[in-house]
């Protein structure tokens, strides 16, 4: 059964002419007015989540004609993706669709198809908009520099009409649209990914029920135990975590905890790389305390550079590592899972580590048949990325972890680690501030950033870079990929760091936590009391407004037709009660677990007692 996979994953691998194939996870419009007096300002989406930003990539006295726009996309539907600029000069302004630009470790542009259709304008008129009319592979009112095929019609079926458009970076389909000076102009179109066609998609699980989406419900609030394992002993950052702080994290509310450990710092010498018995006993600690509290736990390799940087030269320490973590904890509870590789980065790229957790699949499968085991994408366990991943049907145990740090530049604002893009502190969430900020010049250098504080300074908060707009359409494409495949997603780290302003940093947790609620999206925030802070282990209790954030009560709805409701987070045990007047002594009604992140309680008008006032609370 390996043997027959690791064939699949060399299939997925292989690469077309001089460009390699890669399934696209956005699609990309470039703008650029072809006169001098087309000035485009006021840019911004208009449709779909992405980013735009000047082509900084042209001469100075170019850019301020030229936008580049991209979109998150996918290829499991039609996404309408849409860009608005106003232009001060009248003239012409090419549109030219293509797909983003990425490359491989040879610098080598990989090829990234993505479907286009169904185009639409106001303020100006596109030819041919859904590319029907056609001569073989000529599109009129297009261009197409090379030879090409662009034109078909599916499958997938198409968004409008008969045809549509395949295009990738190094072959647009490119046109001019008219302007005048003043007139604000939108245009949109459907996208898609394409499959590519050496691609052998992953297999799809049909059922809801497999052991992963049981386990999973073990993991549905979580919270990091940061900067302690995982440090380098030799770099003196760690924290440590008393005993009694895994009691006050179930009774705040966690269910989880997820356990960093730079392991690879405690291997003896090749080729057994035996694990010192100071780890283990640091980590079993952890993990003790964690369980007999009412916690699962999740513990992982976590900083293994050596390994993400030359995968191959470290693959048998790697190996090795788990083989003796696994059969350590072979005789734990199910509530004790596994996670491979945080955050795969560099040369681990998502192919490599498809690769690589089959063989450490099988290798923990056999102390370990029927534990709960964590895989994600590489750059950063990045969620763009999952489209790329490659898990085995034979494994119904398996929960997919992603990261989602965005917006970036305030979560991370102030942190050394991430400077000299982050050094710029006071960010408020959600953008716009109130007065406009300018980026420290040490990070002004850097045209993205002077870009994201270009629309962090002017846009309205449903499309600023610094608000929901940065990270819901990302959290919506692993629900969809979720839903997709059948495979549970957790997402394993977010957080803000301490140096932001504590009211937004409030504000950013509480819509993060729900926006993946309403996904019902399992999660593990970062942290507990390092860098990020959900307590305060001078005053011994949680930072100020972090309880409300995270774990607010439960909401009773009125449904209508004497129905009630409630909302919470998906695993929470909740108890609906009623009293009568007069008496007000509060009995149980019904206690449910919440299967989504919204139900009804299930009593309906009959039964109702009259004139009885009802509430509902959650069990930790």
């Amino acid at each position: 059964m390996i043997a027959r996979v690791y064939t699949v994953i060399a299939l997925v691998a292989m690469s077309v002419g001089a460009n390699p194939l890669k399934l696209a996870t956005q699609a990309r419009l470039d703008l650029e007015g072809l006169e001098s007096a087309v000035i485009l300002t006021n840019g911004a989406i208009a449709g779909g989540t992405g980013w735009l930003r000047r082509k900084t990539w042209l001469a100075g006295d170019v850019q301020p004609r030229s936008y580049s726009v991209q979109w998150d996309i996918d290829r499991y539907g039609w996404t309408r993706v849409g860009v608005e600029f106003l232009p001060l000069g009248s003239g012409r302004v090419e549109v030219r669709l293509m797909g983003p630009w990425e490359q491989d470790a040879s610098n080598i542009t990989y090829r990234q198809e993505v479907f286009w259709d169904d185009g639409r304008a106001s303020g100006t008129a596109l030819p041919n908009p859904s590319f029907e009319i056609h001569s073989g592979n000529t599109v009129s009112g297009w261009s197409h520099p090379g030879h090409e095929q662009v034109v078909t019609n599916g499958p997938p079926p198409p968004a409008d009409g008969q045809s549509y458009v395949k295009l990738w970076h190094n072959y647009p389909l490119i046109t001019t649209v008219d302007v005048t000076a003043g007139v604000p102009v939108q245009i949109s179109f459907a996208a898609r990914a394409a499959m590519p066609s050496n691609q052998i998609e992953m297999v799809r699980i049909g059922a809801t029920d497999t052991p992963a989406h049981s386990a999973a419900y073990h993991f549905m609030r979580g919270v990091n135990l940061g900067n302690y394992l995982e440090a380098d002993p030799g770099q003196g950052w760690s924290v440590p975590y008393a005993a009694s702080e895994f009691a006050a994290m179930h009774a705040e509310g966690f269910d989880h905890v997820r356990i960093p450990v730079g392991w690879q710092y405690y291997t003896g010498p090749g080729p057994d790389c035996t694990l010192s018995s100071d780890i283990f006993a640091k980590a079993d600690f952890l993990v003790d305390h964690a369980l007999s509290n009412g916690l699962a736990v999740i513990i992982n390799t976590h900083h293994f550079d050596d390994f993400t940087s030359n995968p191959p030269a470290h693959s048998d320490r790697f190996v090795r590592i788990w083989r003796q973590v696994a059969e350590h904890y072979a005789g734990y509870p199910p509530e004790l899972a596994f996670e491979f590789l945080n955050e795969p980065k560099d040369a681990a790229d998502t192919a490599t580590m498809n690769t690589y957790y089959l063989l450490l699949l099988a290798v923990v499968r056999a102390s370990n048949p029927a534990r709960p085991v964590f895989v994600g994408p590489g750059q950063w366990n990045g969620i763009h990325e999952l489209d790329n991943l490659w898990l085995p049907e034979w494994d119904s145990n398996l929960i997919v972890t992603v990261h989602c740090y965005l917006p970036f530049y305030f979560t991370h604002q102030g942190a050394s680690w991430t400077s000299p893009q982050t050094a710029t502190t006071n960010l408020v969430y959600p953008g716009p501030p109130p007065a406009p900020v300018e980026p420290v010049p040490e990070a002004a250098s850097n045209a993205w950033v002077r870009a994201w504080f270009e629309e962090y300074n002017t846009l309205p908060t449903e499309r600023n870079p610094c608000s929901r707009f940065a990270f819901e359409g990302l959290l919506d494409f692993a629900r969809a990929w979720s839903d997709y495949y059948g495979r549970p997603v957790h997402v394993g780290e977010f957080g803000c760091y301490i140096r932001a302003p504590h009211d937004s940093r409030i504000r950013y947790y509480r819509e993060m936590r729900t926006a993946l609620e309403m996904r019902n999206l399992g999660w593990a925030m970062w942290d507990w009391h390092a860098g990020f802070h959900y307590w305060d282990t001078d005053s011994n209790r949680p930072v100020d407004g972090m309880p409300g954030a995270m774990f607010p009560p439960p909401v009773l709805r009125w449904e209508g037709d004497g129905r009630l409701g409630a909302t919470g987070a998906k695993g929470k045990r909740l108890v609906l009660e009623s009293a009568s007047p007069g008496i007000w002594q509060w009995q149980p009604v019904v206690t449910q677990t919440l299967s989504g992140w919204r139900y009804q309680t299930g009593v309906g008008r009959t039964g109702m007692v009259p004139r009885a006032a009802y509430r509902v609370r959650w069990l930790k």
